[in-house]
């Protein structure tokens, strides 16, 4: 059954955005130093101000394979940015939808926010959902991603009532180079 893998990766993501909300006050960045930045594995791209912390986790708990997540966070005085990319065993089947919504309500949950609009599309000819949820400490705007047995996410986190434009940029700037 895949349930427990859905969990791992709205978990994980969760836990970073938890971090980032944490630092992001303390953040010394500014926003005006934009540019491209792509994971070591040449997967995936995205727009990033200045560079952004990375860390991988790796579950080998699954009977099928390891899990693998990367993820990378970058914070402003105001905003935080995280892109991730989590690798699924490839002899695990995952339904793209399912899959999918699995992932959001595990990201809304870890965080304590909920699902305020949300849009299904292709993104890059994958599967994709964009969402922004609330919680009481903050706004999300989320894309993930589905590319056969790997999800790709970007994750804006902002504390205004409207949502800056930067997290826009942010969001949208993610780009499946070799998915």
């Amino acid at each position: 059954m895949n349930a427990p893998m859905f969990t791992r990766f709205g978990l994980k993501i969760g836990l970073t955005v938890a971090l980032a909300l944490a630092v992001t006050a303390a953040a010394q960045q500014t926003t005006g130093n934009w540019h491209t930045f792509t994971d070591a594995t040449g997967r995936f791209s995205f727009l990033v101000p200045g560079e952004p912390q990375h860390q991988t986790q790796k579950d080998e708990s699954h009977k099928g394979g390891p899990i693998v997540t990367d993820t990378y966070v970058a914070n402003t005085q105001t905003n935080a940015f995280i892109a991730g990319l989590t690798q699924y065993p490839p002899a695990v089947p995952l339904e793209d939808q399912q899959e999918l919504t699995a992932d959001r309500d595990n990201f809304d949950k870890e965080v304590k926010a909920t699902v305020v609009s949300e849009e299904r599309r292709q993104y890059g000819g994958f599967p994709a959902v964009e969402f922004k949820s609330k919680s009481e400490q903050a706004n999300f705007h989320v894309l993930m991603v589905k590319a056969d047995h790997r999800v790709y996410c970007t994750v804006a986190v902002y504390k205004t009532a409207e949502e800056p434009v930067e997290c826009v940029r942010f969001v949208s700037s993610l780009k499946l180079i070799n998915p």
